[in-house]
């Protein structure tokens, strides 16, 4: 497949605005909405225990997705539990573990994390009398791994991301997996902003627990996420939530929860999310996920370039080969939104505000950024057309 083009070919908006916001989310082909619409409108019927075919469609193709999401992450078949976003998979591990820890526990992480990877665990540590600590990093969200090493020593839990949605910085997590097994601690990756952007694999990770969303790097649809569960917690995670399709018997006495990934996975799934997930993998497998991180670096490459030529200040590692397809910036004089809306009148996406990452704005001592994000359909030729606004908007308050 050539990249952009034959991509772009696929995705019709593509050919309307540029799309630089694919952080929040990425744009959706044709093969996964295609996908979809076989499920609604060829065998649409609920999956598991129906005995009659469209239920048993809908069920095999469910569980084939399931088998292609496991392939992608490098996991068992089982240990894919499929939820709504990475903010509800990683709420999930924080309820679900409650059970393992005691007071004066520590639970480590970074202050450069997504909301979805600190509130979960700062209401943990208060609710049971926890230890929260954070690695020291600098200002480009470089994590020093000194520090690191000394704090994951003891620690019950560390928790990280994979790369920041706010600096665009990617995190040693094979390292930190390394040292948080040593210590033999629980390793838990947010990984909402690497799937489908750059090799995402458990056994390397060293992972306990992993969540992602489709929506995202996969190119897959809204409202579908996984939540990747090594097997050794499959009796210490307690599921947080129970009912439907948990259970293997029930009595007025109590009940006796099935096995995996069932007992993860409380009532109706999102069936056409699951499916329209599996096709977006399969898209980006035969693009290949290698491709798709070189197209995104060589964005990244001339947009850092051309900002630094209009002396426009963005935030993230100097060292591009940390650095991935994130890049957030600010115009002097100007709130992110302004820039946001100026870009906007020219068809150019992107997103602006704190980015669910507040922390991280404070420690800048700002109020947000710009934010602009890739993914493989995005082209050279559409950074210069941003650089081009860019230009004239910095001429235009110069003047």
């Amino acid at each position: 497949m050539k990249i952009p083009e034959d991509v772009r070919k696929d995705i019709p908006l593509t050919e309307e605005v540029i799309y630089f916001d694919n952080t929040a989310t990425s744009l959706t082909p044709k093969p996964v909405i295609e996908a979809m619409d076989e499920y609604y409108l060829r065998y649409r019927a609920n999956v598991h225990r129906g005995i009659h075919r469209l239920s048993q469609m809908a069920t095999h193709k469910y569980e084939e997705s399931r088998k292609v999401v496991a392939d992608f992450l490098n996991a068992k078949f089982e240990e894919i539990v499929f939820t709504k976003n990475t903010s509800e998979s990683l709420n999930l591990v924080a309820l679900g573990l409650e059970g393992i820890f005691k007071p004066g526990d520590r639970i480590v992480t970074t202050p450069y994390e997504h909301h979805s990877d600190l509130l979960p665990w700062q209401r943990l540590a208060k609710k049971l009398g926890l230890k929260l600590e954070y690695i020291e990093g600098d200002d480009e969200g470089n994590l020093d791994l000194s520090d690191a090493e000394k704090k994951i020593k003891g620690a019950k839990l560390v928790a990280v991301q994979h790369v920041s949605n706010a600096l665009g910085v990617i995190h040693e997590v094979e390292e930190l997996g390394k040292m948080a097994k040593e210590a033999g601690a629980i390793f838990v990756v947010d990984a909402a902003q690497s799937a489908g952007h750059m090799e995402v694999d458990v056994r390397k990770l060293q992972a306990d627990f992993l969540g992602l969303s489709g929506h995202k790097g996969p190119m897959g649809p809204t409202g579908i996420g996984v939540l990747y569960i090594n097997e050794e917690f499959f009796e210490a995670f307690e599921p947080p939530l129970i009912g439907g399709g948990t259970i293997e018997d029930v009595g007025l006495e109590g009940y006796k929860l099935t096995e995996p990934p069932e007992r993860f996975e409380a009532g109706t799934p999102n069936i056409g999310g699951a499916i329209g997930l599996a096709a977006g993998i399969r898209y980006i497998e035969k693009i290949g996920v290698d491709k798709i991180e070189r197209q995104e670096h060589k964005l990244v490459k001339r947009i850092t370039e051309g900002l630094d030529e209009l002396e426009v200040p963005w935030y993230g590692p100097r060292n591009l080969r940390k650095h991935a397809g994130v890049v957030s910036f600010n115009v002097p004089g100007l709130h992110p939104h302004d820039v946001a809306a100026v870009l906007d009148n020219h068809n150019i996406m992107v997103r602006s505000g704190h980015h669910c990452a507040l922390p991280v704005m404070k420690r800048l001592g700002i109020n947000g950024t710009v934010r602009a994000s890739f993914h493989v359909y995005n082209s050279l030729e559409e950074v210069e057309t941003f650089l081009g606004v860019m230009e004239e908007l910095m001429k235009s308050l110069r003047s």
